[in-house]
C-alpha cells in the first residue's frame, strides 16, 4: 500500500464538521456544520472558495452531483452542490466551475423535523431522504431547470412513523433498491424503488452508529457504538441475509458515532475515531495499514470521506467533531499509485480515458480546414477590388 501524506489543513468553520463531499473531478471540496454554513474549498491549495448560508439550522449532508445528458461529455456537464439541513429542507446550487459561482436554484421542505440522511443515485437522478421513522424518495429532473418531483413517503404521511431512526441509508443493485440502517432497532431495511415495496431485513447484533456499503464487493460496514465496527457479507441465496465475516476493534473514550469510508475496490476501510487520529483498515486481515494524525490534541473526528482519481490519485477528508477555543479543523491526506502497480483492468480504464492518437489526429485536420477555409475567405475579400479604386473618385 502508498501511504498517505497530508496535502493541507484549514480552519474555517465555528461548529462541529457534519459532512465533506468531493465533486467528481477532485477539483473542489464541500464541507458541511453545525454552524449552519457549507464552506467550498479548492482541492489544490485548501484555500476558501466560497461561504454559502443555506439557512437550514445545522447542516447534516452535503453531496456534489452533475447534471447533463447521460454518457455526455464532462464538459456538457453542469455541476450541481445540495445541503441538507436539522430544519427539514434540502437546498440546491448550481455551480460554475469556470467561474467558480454559486447559484441557487431549489430548495424544498421535505419533513418537519431534521433530515438525518440523504442518498443520491445519480444513474437514475434519484434522491432518498429519511427522518425520524420515516422516509422520502425524488425524482431530480436536470433539463433545463432543477425540480424535485415526490415519489414515495414511506410510511405515508397519514400514516404513524416507523418507531426507530434511520442512520444511513445506500442504493444498490444500479439504483433500483434503497437500504436504510436504524439505529437502535439494529434493523437494516431494503425497499425496491419502483414498484416501492420491502425486499429484505435483518436485525443485527448491535445497534448501528453508522453504516458503509460496498455494491461491488456487497460488504457492509456498521460502527457498533461498543467497541469498534463490524463487518457483514451480503448473501443472495436462498434469501438475502447478512452474515457477519469480521469484527475490528477500537479503543472507544466516548460514545461517539464515527463514519466509515471504503476505497474504491472494497479492499480498505477508513475511519474517524474520539482520539484525534484517522485510520485506514485491511478488511481482509482486520489490520491497521495506516494511522493518520488529525490532531496533536485528543479531538473527536466523527466525519471522514474518501475520494479517487481515475485508479492513481486518491484522497481522504476528515474534520474535527469537537470545537474548543479554536475553530473545526478539515484535513486533506492524498496518495498517488503508479501505474505500474494497477492490475491489467485499472490499466485498461484509465487507457480508455486518455484521448488516444486517432482522435488527436481529427482535431488536427479539422484545425487544418479551419485554416484552410479561413485563408480562401481572406483571399478572395482582399483580392477583390474596392469600389472605391474601381469607380474612381
Amino acid at each position: 500500500m502508498v501511504e498517505y501524506g497530508l496535502q493541507w489543513s484549514s480552519t474555517g468553520h465555528k461548529g462541529l464538521i457534519n459532512c465533506i463531499s468531493f465533486t467528481e473531478d477532485g477539483s473542489y471540496l464541500a464541507s458541511g456544520s453545525d454552524d449552519g454554513h457549507v464552506l467550498v474549498w479548492a482541492m489544490q491549495d485548501g484555500s476558501l472558495l466560497q461561504r454559502l448560508k443555506p439557512k437550514q439550522g445545522p447542516v447534516v449532508t452535503v453531496k456534489w452531483f452533475t447534471g447533463g445528458p447521460p454518457h455526455s461529455e464532462p464538459t456538457t456537464k453542469v455541476c450541481y452542490l445540495l445541503s441538507a439541513g436539522a430544519n427539514g429542507t434540502v437546498v440546491i446550487w448550481r455551480f460554475n466551475m469556470t467561474l467558480a459561482l454559486f447559484e441557487w436554484v431549489h430548495m424544498e421542505t421535505v419533513f418537519d423535523s431534521a433530515i438525518e440522511c440523504v442518498t443520491l443515485d445519480e444513474t437514475h437522478s434519484v434522491l432518498a431522504v429519511a427522518t425520524l421513522g420515516r422516509i422520502a424518495t425524488y425524482q431530480l429532473s436536470k433539463s433545463n431547470r432543477l425540480t424535485m418531483r415526490l415519489l414515495q413517503v414511506h410510511p405515508p404521511s397519514s400514516q404513524s412513523r416507523l418507531p426507530s431512526l434511520p442512520i444511513s441509508a445506500h442504493f444498490s443493485d444500479r439504483g433500483h433498491t434503497l437500504m436504510v440502517a436504524f439505529l437502535d432497532s439494529r434493523e437494516i431495511v431494503a425497499w425496491d424503488i419502483m414498484p416501492w415495496k420491502q425486499l429484505w431485513h435483518q436485525k443485527i447484533r448491535t445497534r448501528i452508529g453508522s453504516m458503509a456499503y460496498h455494491d461491488g464487493t456487497k460488504t457492509f460496514l456498521v460502527w457498533n457504538l461498543i467497541d469498534g465496527f463490524d463487518a457483514y457479507q451480503l448473501v443472495d441465496e436462498p434469501n438475502n441475509r447478512l452474515l457477519h465475516i469480521r469484527h475490528f476493534r477500537v479503543k472507544i473514550r466516548r460514545n461517539r458515532i464515527c463514519q466509515l469510508q471504503f476505497d474504491l475496490d472494497g479492499k480498505t476501510v477508513i475511519t474517524g475515531s474520539d482520539n484525534g487520529r484517522v485510520v485506514v483498515w485491511d478488511i481482509s486481515t482486520g489490520k491497521q495499514l495506516q494511522v493518520l494524525h488529525h490532531s496533536e490534541e485528543l479531538y473527536g473526528v466523527q466525519v471522514v470521506s474518501y475520494h479517487a482519481l481515475q485508479f492513481t490519485k486518491h484522497y481522504i477528508a476528515s474534520g474535527s467533531s469537537d470545537v474548543g477555543e479554536e475553530q473545526s479543523l478539515l484535513w486533506l491526506w492524498s496518495t498517488e499509485v503508479p501505474s505500474t502497480q494497477l492490475n491489467r483492468t485499472e490499466q485498461e480504464s484509465l487507457t480508455n480515458n486518455v484521448p488516444t492518437p486517432i482522435t488527436c489526429r481529427h482535431i488536427a485536420i479539422l484545425l487544418l480546414i479551419v485554416l484552410f477555409f479561413m485563408g480562401f475567405i481572406s483571399f478572395q475579400v482582399y483580392s477583390r477590388p474596392s469600389a472605391y479604386f474601381r469607380d474612381g473618385l
